[in-house]
């Protein structure tokens, strides 16, 4: 798809300068990075060579299919290097959990392990830094926040090129990121990426589904998707707002796609979870009813709590 209408006059100021302090600042960390680094010239070279084309044979209406590739572009290095970064921290936890399995087998001299000695010797080396290692896992966290911050200012910079970002990124597999990135522990998560990172995850996809009925349709049927979706309406300390990017995500299902209406409309509660039971404790008893909803009693006593036997369907939606 090539976006004609509109104008480049109708990029928002404001989120021009965001996106170009975003790239700026996804340049210079790339440089920690071999592979990284690969990425950040291919875009520069074919962001040059692309500008100078424009340059030298500049037509009238042609302004807008130049800056739609350079977003594409943006969009193909942000994606990439979020990526890189999640592959990395999944490797270097495979490596870990290695590294803590032969330190039990066999102990290091003056009473340090082998995976104490590796950590030590690696936080010592510049190559190591360079490499992905363990010194280089912080600046990760700041390269995966800022990929992804970029990949939701470009989908918002442009009404008129909203739909061709949309199904460009579905090309370049963002669903299948996001699956992976959605799908890691809470472990992983808190230990190797920055405050934030499913809030971040669920903006792009709010904005990802908006009027897409492609997208929508899409993530109706990958059931990975869709539980993370419905797992993120819990509040979560670590990640603010995540509530509210994940309720217009499935609003914009509902409005888009009618799989995925009929989907979440044949979901039941399968019970009430264990940090909305502490929440209100002393206050109301929560339980299930036949239907399968959630029903609230004031409570005199915190330990009175009404049990309901569990609910049953054959679509099972994650606890309130």
């Amino acid at each position: 798809m090539i976006g004609r209408e509109g104008s480049v006059k109708d990029l928002k100021p404001d989120t021009q300068l965001s996106i170009s302090r975003s790239v700026d600042a996804l340049l210079l960390l790339c440089e920690t990075d071999d592979k990284l680094r690969d990425y950040s010239l291919k875009f520069m070279y074919a962001h040059a060579v692309d500008k100078a084309a424009f340059d030298a044979k500049r037509e009238e209406g042609e302004e807008m299919l130049h800056l739609q590739r350079v977003l594409q572009r943006m969009v193909d290095l942000a994606l990439a290097v979020a990526s890189h970064v999640l592959r990395r921290t999944q490797e270097h936890i495979r490596d870990r959990a290695s590294s803590t399995r032969t330190s039990e087998e066999s102990r290091a001299p003056i009473g340090l392990s082998d995976g104490t000695c590796g950590r030590l010797q690696r936080r010592s080396s510049v190559v190591e830094f360079s490499d992905g290692s363990e010194a280089w896992l912080e600046t990760g966290a700041h390269l995966s926040q800022q990929a992804v911050e970029l990949l939701h200012l470009i989908l918002g910079c442009h009404p008129s090129l909203l739909k061709t970002l949309q199904l460009h990124l579905v090309e370049v597999g963002v669903l299948s990121y996001l699956e992976e990135a959605l799908s890691i522990s809470r472990e992983h998560e808190i230990a190797y990426f920055c405050q934030g990172y499913r809030t971040s995850h669920f903006r792009v996809l709010a904005n990802l589904t908006y009027e897409c009925k492609e997208v929508c349709s899409a993530i109706a049927d990958n059931a990975t998707l869709l539980s993370a979706l419905l797992s993120a309406t819990r509040i979560d300390d670590e990640n603010p707002c995540m509530v509210e990017w994940a309720k217009f995500s499935i609003r914009n299902l509902c409005c888009c796609s009618n799989g995925a209406r009929e989907k979440l409309r044949g979901l039941t509660c399968q019970g009430v979870a264990d940090e909305t039971r502490e929440l209100f404790s002393g206050k109301l008893n929560l339980y299930l009813n036949s239907a399968g909803q959630v029903v609230s009693r004031r409570s005199s006593t915190p330990s009175s709590r009404p049990v309901s036997p569990p609910c049953t369907s054959e679509s099972q939606a994650s606890p309130l």
